[in-house]
């Protein structure tokens, strides 16, 4: 009986211990966790808000940029938009438009959350310049309306698909989310960055 007594309080030990690393794990997704690749490079935890004036030391795609914070190269998000993906029609255009407006520029940048990979959400100018509401005018992106309903930058939008201008010269525009959804990897990872 002893041996099932063992049994039992090892099997228990193990529930608990389980238990325990679902807690851990879900607070620290909830104080916004997933950022063990910057801890394990011995980053530190960027605030859930907050600024900064920044020079952008690089551009990875049409809404998203590097640029040194606390000490430490940080990607960007630019809020309240979404460009398209580089394998994507006018992706490469995009990249291109955001480096010509932040690369080398000091941007004062304000973020009020950070995403699952721990880049700050940020409103972003230049100069005085909503680098959002740049991009939308050019063409470059779309108002990204599952984050944002702000109905300055929807009347922007809207002026440059009348205008036919930058992405909404092609017939008929696939927003990046959709194109994402439709170019999932087979793990179920999407191919966002």
């Amino acid at each position: 009986m002893s041996g099932d007594k063992a049994m039992a309080e090892s099997r228990m030990i193990r529930v608990l211990l389980a238990a325990a690393l679902v807690l851990v794990t879900v607070r620290s997704h909830a104080s916004g966790g997933g950022c063990l690749g910057e801890e394990r490079r011995g980053v530190s935890r960027l605030p859930r808000s907050g600024t900064a004036e920044v020079v952008a030391t690089g551009v990875l795609d049409g809404d998203t940029f590097v640029a040194f914070i606390d000490g430490a190269p940080r990607r960007v998000r630019i809020s309240r938009i979404d460009a398209p993906e580089k394998r994507q029609a006018f992706g490469h255009r995009a990249e291109q438009a955001l480096r010509d407006l932040v690369w080398k520029h000091k941007a004062h940048i304000r973020w009020d959350r950070l995403d699952r990979n721990c880049r700050p959400i940020a409103d972003v100018t230049v100069d005085g310049l909503d680098v959002s509401e740049a991009l939308l005018r050019a063409g470059m992106a779309w108002q990204y309306t599952a984050y944002s309903r702000d109905a300055k930058l929807e009347a922007i939008e809207l002026e440059a698909r009348r205008n036919h201008t930058g992405l909404w010269s092609e017939p008929s525009p696939v927003p990046p989310w959709e194109w994402r959804r439709e170019h999932e990897k087979p793990s179920g990872q999407s191919g966002r960055r």
